[in-house]
């Protein structure tokens, strides 16, 4: 049984900037409009890809409520919160639920030498804080601080708007939260889609990708879904090659210097700048972005999978 209306592939969107390394309205508009084209259920903000580390936090503000207006309501858009104290995480749920967030993605506060009970705290205070739908973000691999299997059963008991987890850490990993929790959260997998046909048959009901191959995914979903494993395997084997190119080394930053262009081209967004600070691109990296872009061209239209 579902615990939530949400599933499926929840694309997490790029932040494109213009020359004066502002927001750069039209581009997210052109990311938005080509991951609902491509199938996507909802759309995702504010999480690696999008670089909230180098938005200020009337930007978060801003962009949630650029991308909602743009969305008009098509999908539900889900909103990270990353901030590292509760009185800031709550007033960006609030602005959040003010631009039309369906749900939230909360980040445990990345400070080292936490107990699990002041980690808890934070999560208390944060769902008690507001009605929206929650989840977690659990990332071993790329998180200072990642909160336990048995703290998320703890919440889960308590709060019930905490419900969806976004956990990334492979599948056999994912099986074992699912179990300790007792079901009674719906799991998003991560990791751009890597594992994402044994994620689903662990128990996770969707996947928060960066939007690069949201149609092969899409793809991907729907086979799932429709109990067509061997068709999954087939749609997922295509894109293994261009997913693990930009999973690379895991760090946010090389998404983005790769990941982004990559996304523009297919996606028709034909000037992108960079905000500083920021890796520059090396040219066997852009020579990788060219040949996987022969391959897969410009965004498929797809049609939507069914939750």
């Amino acid at each position: 049984m579902a615990n939530t209306p949400f599933s499926g592939i929840y694309p997490i969107l790029y932040a494109f900037f213009d020359r004066d390394e502002r927001i750069d309205a039209a581009a997210m508009a052109a990311q938005v409009e080509a991951c609902i084209a491509a199938g996507a259920h909802g759309i995702a903000l504010l999480g690696f890809v999008t670089e909230f580390n180098k938005l200020a936090a009337p930007e978060k503000q801003a962009l949630t409520e650029l991308v909602a207006s743009q969305i008009r309501g098509r999908l539900p858009l889900a909103v990270t919160l990353s901030e590292n104290n509760v009185p800031a995480m709550l007033a960006q749920a609030r602005a959040a639920k003010a631009a039309g967030a369906a749900w939230l993605i909360v980040q445990p506060p990345q400070v080292r030498g936490l107990p699990e009970s002041a980690l808890e705290n934070f999560f208390d205070r944060v769902m008690d804080g507001t009605d929206l739908p929650c989840a977690i973000q659990i990332y071993p691999a790329a998180m200072d601080v990642v909160v336990s299997p048995a703290t998320l059963a703890s919440l889960a008991r308590r709060h019930p708007n905490f419900r969806l987890l976004k956990g990334e850490g492979g599948p056999v990993y994912l099986k074992r939260v699912i179990e300790m929790t007792e079901g009674k959260l719906d799991v998003f997998d991560g990791r751009g889609g890597l594992e994402y046909p044994a994620s689903f048959r662990a128990g996770a009901v969707g996947v928060i990708p960066a939007p690069d191959v949201t149609d092969a995914l899409v793809g991907v979903h729907n086979a799932l879904a429709a109990g067509n494993d061997a068709e999954a395997d087939r749609l997922h084997a295509e894109a293994l090659g261009l997913i693990g190119f930009m999973m690379g080394p895991g760090t946010p930053e090389h998404f983005v210097t790769y990941g982004k262009p990559f996304f523009a081209r297919r996606a028709g967004i034909a000037e992108l700048f960079a905000r500083a600070p920021s890796a520059a691109p090396e040219a066997f990296g852009m020579a990788e972005v060219e040949r996987h872009l022969k391959r897969w061209g410009r965004f498929r239209r797809e049609a939507p999978a069914q939750p």
